[in-house]
């Protein structure tokens, strides 16, 4: 765990060594044990030379080494595109360890959730900008990923149902502008009506969910955003993964925003997930 999370801090996709044969120089990335490295192209880097020269400094291969079969695929295009056979894409250690993964991310949404709880504190509520979802997928994924912050430049498929989010023609950001234009330009949204916040809300976060604008973390980004509307009006936040405790009416709901713009099933679930939150909160604090 320490090499990963060294690997982590210096965000050179894992550590790496040179070998030096003749005139010709061989880079290589370490894989899933200490002794298996595979080999990095010179036309696959992706960070500067002097960068790459001062990080392979920092380590020798010890004992034998053994090459095994790069992990990664398609380093000549985008780095939404670079993944492995599984699906997990280029992250900043090199890490072939989803569970590893998985607790980076949970961090991250630590990271952004602090993010917004700092923004209710200012004196006036904060308005929702496409700059401002930027910024909190940044703080989500930054540390992880080296996409975090930008729009995906690829077609998504999630799960093993039907639901795709090809790449539009002309990419992501007019989707984005639309958005801000037509639904983030009426925040922030303040009112004494439960039902007008869980309205609002629930529309934020279907239209955000059917750009898909990010190559990953698209429902955590929402469910934040959701949280901050909800923080605006003095209520709870909601844990980012409610989502997984009703899984199949979210996804329900999710996909009546999608198709026909019906926000109605979304703001229910939020409602009713609210009150638990509420419930959850009098059991702890009496």
């Amino acid at each position: 765990m320490s090499s990963i999370f060294w690997r982590w801090e210096e965000r050179d996709f894992g550590f790496r060594f040179s070998e030096r044969k003749g005139k010709r120089t061989a880079e290589y990335y370490q894989a899933r044990s200490p002794s298996e490295f595979y080999l990095v192209p010179a036309s696959q880097r992706k960070i500067s030379k002097e960068r790459m020269e001062q990080l392979m400094m920092l380590f020798n291969v010890s004992g034998a080494m053994q090459v095994v079969a790069n992990p990664w695929h398609d380093y000549e295009r985008d780095w939404d595109w670079i993944v492995t056979d599984n699906g997990i894409c280029l992250n900043w250690a090199g890490c072939l360890d989803q569970e590893e993964i998985d607790r980076r991310e949970d961090e991250g949404v630590q990271r952004a959730m602090e993010t917004i709880a700092n923004l209710i504190t200012r004196d006036q509520p904060v308005p929702l900008t496409v700059r401002l979802i930027q910024e909190i997928h940044l703080e989500l994924m930054g540390a992880i990923y080296p996409f975090a912050g930008g729009w995906r430049t690829v077609d998504l498929h999630k799960g093993d149902g039907p639901t795709k989010w090809p790449f539009p023609p002309g990419g992501i950001q007019p989707l984005m502008d639309v958005f801000e234009r037509d639904v983030l330009s009426r925040s922030p949204v303040i009112s004494n009506k439960d039902e007008d916040i869980f309205a609002y809300a629930s529309e934020v976060m279907n239209e955000l969910l059917a750009v898909h604008p990010f190559r990953e973390g698209n429902g955590r980004t929402a469910f934040i955003l959701g949280n901050l509307i909800l923080m605006q009006n003095n209520m709870l936040p909601l844990t980012t993964y409610e989502r997984r405790s009703d899984e199949e009416r979210y996804l329900g709901a999710c996909e009546a925003g999608r198709i026909h713009k019906d926000y109605e099933p979304l703001a229910g679930l939020l409602a009713e997930w609210e009150d638990k939150a509420i419930e959850q909160w009098r059991e702890r604090h009496g």
